[in-house]
């Protein structure tokens, strides 16, 4: 008889959002598949897990990380530099690379603006 073992909780932080960045630009480059993108890549603040243990560096890269990722360390420079590591693999595995870009006006945006005749519509006299 196999026993199955139950999977451990899971200790990784949850995070939503990064509410402490370090670093945070924009990048265009070339991917892998040709496209031309335009991502915006952000490094928060190193911080301690629960257990007091390790360190973790939330970090996102718009196109590249499902959402908020971690790089994690024996200590916070350690989770920092893991956390950077990462963003220098991109950098190098990319073509055409260009910091400091400019986002497209429609990635501002958080929500598409309405249309020229709803907002007509909304208008009373």
């Amino acid at each position: 008889m196999t026993q199955t073992k139950k999977p451990a909780k899971d200790w990784r932080p949850k995070l939503t959002s990064i509410d402490d960045p370090i670093a945070d630009d924009y990048w265009s480059y070339r991917a892998e598949d040709g496209a031309k993108r335009t991502s915006r890549i952000t490094i928060g603040r190193p911080a301690q897990l629960e257990d007091g243990t390790h360190w973790y560096c939330p970090m996102y890269f718009e196109h590249v990380t499902q959402g908020i990722d971690y790089s994690f360390g024996v200590g916070p420079v350690d989770a920092l530099m893991n956390a950077m590591y990462f963003v220098r693999r991109r950098f190098y595995e990319f073509e055409d690379v260009t910091p400091r870009a400019k986002p497209q006006a429609s990635a501002k945006r958080t929500r598409p603006r309405p249309s020229r005749t709803a907002r007509k519509a909304v208008r009373r006299p």
